[in-house]
């Protein structure tokens, strides 16, 4: 297994992922085979499913359970953002600077 990153929703946003399972999903009937599943940390849901998943439905219905007006979105297109050059706007004359970090900085 090789870790690697994955970008969040925001775009801005990224982690680390921490496992990875090969799966068949079998979802209100409907069977989606090898499917690859992520462990990321800190999810607001349990489960999130992805743009990889998404584009095996035909339709997607989002049910807030209140008795509000529906909005129908059709021929949403997928969201594909190249990441920007970390350091493109620093002048030739800023140099790197390395500190130790300390206890004090680590989250656990």
């Amino acid at each position: 297994f090789i870790s690697f990153f994955i970008s969040l929703a925001s775009g801005s946003h990224s982690v680390q992922i921490q496992g990875r399972t090969v799966a068949t999903l079998t979802i209100q009937g409907a069977s989606y085979s090898n499917f690859q599943l992520y462990v990321l940390p800190d999810l607001c849901a349990p489960l999130l499913l992805g743009l990889d998943f998404q584009c095996n439905l035909r339709s997607l219905t989002l049910s807030f359970g209140r008795p509000l007006p529906l909005l129908t979105i059709c021929s949403l297109a997928t969201l594909k953002i190249d990441p920007l050059p970390l350091f493109a706007n620093l002048t030739a004359n800023c140099k790197p600077v390395a500190t130790r970090s300390s206890l004090q900085d680590r989250v656990f």
